[in-house]
């Protein structure tokens, strides 16, 4: 027997109810892969900011100001809209410059307050610092309140946690959403980095390591050894 044709008005319908079921999942996915190419692209801006923030402050005494200044000016690039010397200033200044300010977390996390405990010493003014000249020559016998010696004490690094923004329509809003779910009953991520989930923005952790070029001075800025946290991301090291 011969099968008669369907109609034009079914087969159209056809077509268009698997347009209408496929659509939404094609947009998603095609949405999706290409707001992970700009968090990708972010986490190699803001681990180069992080490594810059380091070195601000290895050659400045450890200053958190001028670290925070290096790190929104790493990340300028980010809020680029013109491709010029003026463009990259209007950026940094309007830009980059407040958005680290609201959302970056910069930690010192060495040295610790304990390695000033051990291994201090004072200028003429009496304030405490580490050296960082002819360290070669110093001894290497661990503190014993820090676990470090000199050598290991007077490397500066400096974690960054940074909320970017996903810029993505749809795309941006589905990850955040499934980031939340993911780690809703985890201690994964700390609660500066979950109000970042909640403002649509994915927490980028990094952390770059470097020798001091300067004196570090002690102040509040350094962590206690019992508050460290435990470093799992990747970390950059430049001695």
């Amino acid at each position: 027997m011969q099968r008669r044709p369907l109609p034009n008005a079914r087969i159209k319908g056809s077509v268009m109810l698997e347009t209408v079921i496929a659509l939404p999942v094609v947009l998603v996915l095609g949405l999706s892969v290409a707001q992970w190419a700009f968090i990708h692209e972010a986490r190699a801006v803001v681990d180069h900011a992080t490594l810059m923030a380091a070195r601000a402050g290895a050659m400045n005494n450890a200053q958190m100001s001028a670290m925070r200044n290096a790190f929104a000016r790493a990340i300028a690039p980010l809020h680029l809209a013109e491709s010029s010397a003026a463009g990259f200033e209007t950026a940094f200044l309007r830009r980059a410059l407040p958005d680290s300010r609201i959302n970056l977390d910069l930690r010192i996390l060495n040295p610790t307050r304990e390695a000033f405990d051990d291994h201090a010493q004072r200028d003429r003014k009496g304030r405490e610092y580490l050296p960082y000249r002819r360290l070669d020559a110093a001894s290497t016998r661990p503190g014993r309140r820090s676990g470090l010696n000199i050598q290991d004490a007077t490397l500066l690094r400096v974690q960054a946690r940074y909320g970017y923004e996903l810029k993505v329509p749809y795309a941006g809003w589905f990850i955040i959403q499934a980031v939340r779910a993911a780690t809703r009953w985890s201690s994964a991520y700390s609660a500066r980095e979950r109000l970042m989930l909640a403002n649509g923005r994915l927490p980028i952790v990094t952390s770059a390591t470097v020798r001091m070029q300067s004196r570090a001075y002690a102040g509040g800025q350094y962590p206690r050894r019992a508050d460290l946290p435990r470093i799992r991301e990747k970390r950059r090291a430049t001695r």
